[in-house]
């Protein structure tokens, strides 16, 4: 499992860079372990995109294409960025 120190050193290091809106780091759970937004949103944001994450990873499963790095959503007002690690148990959602 990831440290406290290195949580909060990656959320620096995003909330710092141009255009980032707000960051949740989740475990593969749904359980946040840091964020910038409102609890209310994070909890809700981390359910829903870990549940997300899990039908991501099943259909590549099933379509042996190896293993998932990465999705975009596109939204009308950016991008909602998500980075699993199944093996960090961690799910990382940037948006910008």
């Amino acid at each position: 499992m990831i440290s406290q120190e290195r949580l909060e050193a990656i959320l620096a290091d995003l909330t710092a860079q141009e255009g980032v809106r707000g960051v949740v780091v989740t475990n593969m759970e749904g359980l946040p372990l840091s964020s910038d937004l409102p609890p209310e949103t994070t909890e809700t944001v981390a359910a829903i995109l870990t549940s997300l994450v899990g039908k991501a990873l099943d259909a590549v499963r099933e379509l042996q294409e190896g293993s998932l790095s990465f999705l975009t959503l596109d939204t009308t007002k950016g991008q909602i960025n998500i980075a699993p690690d199944v093996k960090e148990d961690l799910i990382l959602v940037v948006l910008k």
